[in-house]
């Protein structure tokens, strides 16, 4: 994986911190984690309390997510204060059972008056004044086309369950901290008596007190059982060859998969149904996914090619925000549902730099990268990784494809994917199209050829 820190600095994957020291009289940096907030949750750098982020439900690398658990009375009114962080994109959902049930994206978000919201395209991106304030509702959201209340997250959990949320930053600008140096939403309640409280008070008066990370897992035991369903063949399911990229809709229906699609009938049957998007493993509402399971034992490499959407690049620090087809893009590679491990991404200016609109990009372990995997070549490259699913079986790998805040101009969007199996019609030339081959086969193209 590409994690050297200079060649992390140099693709402005990682973002330098917004105070490099404790200087008389310099500011002090955000905290990362608040009594509020449990995080962050990165695969650059452990929680506060020691938690993997490589390990939270498939994370993207680009992403920083924090979480809040907590519980609102009826007489208590909770209100978040923040600012707008530097950077391509911020969120929050909140979720029952690791389904987002509501969201609030930033360009939803209206800023308190005489300050900017950075994140409407041709807004000026570092506006000085940049604050918001969002009311979290214990109210279920309203139904499709019915008002909303301006910057209200409706946040009503299931019965007898606490409120979840979680807060996401993308892509910090260069020299940003992960929380694109505005710091978190600072919790401010208000009682019935109109007395208010902030900070550890505010906490100590909601707060649950699991504060653990959730990630949907499954025993190790169930995944193993799941794929040796007869007749499906244990060594390869659920993956195929040629590969079969499908939308992620929801939970149950991707993990039906596992067991059924290994007959025509059972696959079928699971195709003609039509499933409901409510994602998983706390998912966000604003990115639609498609998805595919692979296995080395139809080729050590996998080669993937498609066209890149038109997206807001922000790693470049342009002066307004840049209207788009999409906000963000990006391909990561997985393990199983024993660890929802990420071991690699790659983001929208990543691919674009090294492979260009029209992408090419090879998949395979560090030991089975070809020579002309290489931006010069026109190629980029993806980290299969080394652990397979978690499991044991090493074989095992996953890519998942994001497409975040898609255009009502883009109908090429993951987004429009209304119905299974109609994945490769609806996105066209953006659906990635995906081989298997082996290190040789790809190495005998030689570097031109290898970016066709």
């Amino acid at each position: 994986m590409r994690k050297l820190l200079t060649g992390l600095l140099a693709s402005g994957a990682i973002a330098l911190p917004l105070v490099l020291s404790n200087a008389p009289g310099a500011p002090a940096a955000p905290p990362l984690a608040t009594c509020f907030w449990e995080g962050p949750i990165s695969t650059n750098q452990p929680t506060t309390k020691g938690f993997d982020g490589r390990n939270f439900n498939f994370p993207e690398e680009s992403a920083t997510y924090w979480l809040a658990r907590f519980n609102l009375p009826s007489n208590v009114q909770l209100t978040l204060e923040g600012g707008y962080p530097h950077g391509r994109y911020m969120s929050l959902n909140a979720y029952s059972d690791g389904e987002p049930t509501d969201a609030l994206s930033d360009i939803a978000i209206k800023p308190l008056p005489g300050h900017t919201n950075p994140f409407i395209p041709a807004a000026l991106r570092n506006a000085t004044k940049r604050s918001y304030r969002v009311r979290v509702l214990n109210q279920q959201p309203p139904s499709p086309g019915s008002p909303r209340a301006p910057n209200a997250l409706y946040a009503k959990p299931a019965a007898g369950a606490s409120i979840e949320l979680l807060y996401r930053v993308y892509a910090p600008d260069r020299g940003y901290d992960l929380t694109g140096g505005t710091g978190l939403p600072r919790p401010v309640i208000k009682m019935a008596d109109g007395s208010t409280a902030t900070g550890a008070a505010a906490c100590a008066a909601i707060n649950d007190q699991d504060r653990s990370i959730p990630v949907q897992t499954v025993p190790a035991a169930t995944w193993q059982a799941a794929r040796s369903t007869p007749p499906c063949d244990p060594q390869t399911n659920p993956a195929y060859n040629p590969p079969r990229w499908e939308r992620f809709f929801n939970l149950n229906y991707a993990q039906a998969a596992v067991a059924s699609d290994c007959t025509d009938e059972g696959r079928q049957a699971r195709l003609a149904t039509q499933p409901e998007v409510k994602g998983g493993f706390y998912s966000n509402r604003d990115t639609a996914y498609i998805y595919v399971h692979l296995s080395r034992h139809f080729g050590p490499l996998l080669v993937v090619k498609g066209r890149l959407p038109q997206f807001a690049r922000t790693d470049t620090s342009p002066t307004r925000m840049p209207d788009a087809k999409l906000r963000f893009w990006s391909l990561c590679t997985g393990e199983s549902r024993v660890t929802t491990r990420t071991p690699d991404c790659l983001a929208d200016h990543q691919v674009l730099d090294r492979s260009g609109r029209d992408y090419t990009v090879v998949v395979s372990r560090a030991s089975d990268r070809p020579p002309n995997a290489r931006a010069q070549c026109g190629v980029a490259w993806l980290d299969w990784g080394d652990r397979g699913d978690g499991a044991g079986d090493r074989d095992y790998g996953l890519l998942i494809m994001r497409n975040m805040l898609a255009s009502p101009s883009f109908a090429q969007a993951i987004q429009r994917v209304g119905r299974p199996g109609t994945e490769r019609k609806v996105m066209g030339p953006f659906f990635p199209r995906s081989q298997y081959t082996t290190k040789a086969a790809f190495t005998s193209r030689g570097c031109a050829g290898a970016a066709g």
